[in-house]
């Protein structure tokens, strides 16, 4: 049977002749199989590059870690390497001496001192502060070593300042009055000048009192704030305004001596704030100013304009103050003839 013709229809017939196939050489087949190739080279040449250049970042962060660990170790093992250098002393005591102390004006006394602490059993280890030595740091370093009573010798500056680090470090405060200015603290804690603190000490009676903190720093006795009028508002109750005459804030009462105070007790839990009046000026105005007593345990003073206030003695500039009360905050050693 001879084989069927199959009819092509007459558009595509046109078509194919308007649009006529191109036929490729040899010749051109082989460049673009070659220009293709290579392109293909470089996008795989491409990558690897990308490929090792990831794997030096991947080398290189590892070799950091590696090394901030092995310095992570290294600050360990020194740190403990200190740890277990730093000797633990039997005693629990340690001294701390005033810096004008120092000299032969004091010598004697020192030395008797430290006989009768030795006599009694409660000898320790001793600091002479100087410019380069701070007294916190001592204390710190005393309380790593296993010390827990710390004993300054001096006169109401440094007590003043060992009170606001043994608040901060939680460690029990003895006193030993000697040299300095005033004896206010010690007096009121019923200790006495000089070696008779040793008795006291050895006695080891404490008393655990209130300590008032104003913006996070401990203050022992009394804030002062003086012919300005500034907002006081206490509880977050009510408010306090100060007529500008004086407003004094007590936690202590180191001027027992002074009538005019009102009785302080360090340990109801309650700041004592004592307001008075401004006096008027003239000779035949001879009213008497009426002075008024608030008890708060949180105080918030802002005013828009810094104003000052003494804290234990030393004038400090404030916008925004915040006063709260520890409770118990302060551990001391005291005399049975304390007056708190």
């Amino acid at each position: 049977m001879p084989a069927k013709k199959t009819k092509i229809p007459k558009k595509i017939e046109k078509k194919s002749a308007a649009y006529p196939q191109k036929k490729l050489d040899k010749k051109s087949v082989s460049v673009k199989k070659a220009a293709s190739s290579i392109v293909e080279e470089k996008s795989l040449v491409k990558k690897k590059i990308k490929r090792k250049v990831r794997s030096i970042d991947d080398l290189l962060d590892k070799k950091n870690i590696k090394k901030r660990i092995k310095k992570n170790i290294a600050e360990e093992l020194l740190k403990s390497k200190k740890n277990l250098k730093a000797k633990i002393y039997t005693s629990p005591y340690a001294y701390i001496y005033a810096e004008y102390l120092r000299g032969a004006k004091y010598e004697k006394q020192l030395r008797t001192i430290e006989n009768r602490l030795t006599d009694l059993g409660i000898s320790g280890r001793v600091h002479r502060l100087s410019q380069f030595k701070n007294l916190k740091e001592l204390i710190e370093e005393d309380t790593r070593r296993g010390i827990n009573t710390i004993v300054v010798v001096g006169g109401d500056d440094i007590i003043k300042e060992s009170i606001r680090v043994a608040a901060e470090l939680d460690v029990t405060l003895g006193i030993i009055p000697l040299g300095g200015g005033g004896y206010h603290i010690a007096e009121a804690l019923g200790i006495p000048e000089g070696v008779s603190a040793c008795e006291i000490l050895s006695q080891r009676i404490i008393d655990k009192i209130d300590i008032g903190k104003i913006n996070g720093k401990p203050f022992v006795s009394r804030l002062y704030i003086s012919n300005q009028r500034v907002p006081l508002f206490c509880n977050k109750k009510y408010e306090v305004m100060s007529p500008g005459g004086d407003v004094a804030i007590y936690n202590l009462n180191l001027n027992t001596e002074d009538k005019t105070i009102p009785k302080i007790n360090p340990k109801d839990g309650q700041l004592e704030i004592l307001v008075k009046p401004k006096k008027k000026l003239g000779i035949f105005k001879k009213e008497k100013s009426q002075e008024s007593l608030f008890f708060a345990n949180r105080i918030d003073i802002k005013s828009g304009i810094a104003f000052s206030i003494f804290v234990d003695g030393i004038k400090n500039f404030y916008k925004e103050v915040e006063i709260k009360l520890v409770l118990q905050g302060l551990r001391l050693i005291v005399g049975k003839g304390r007056k708190i």
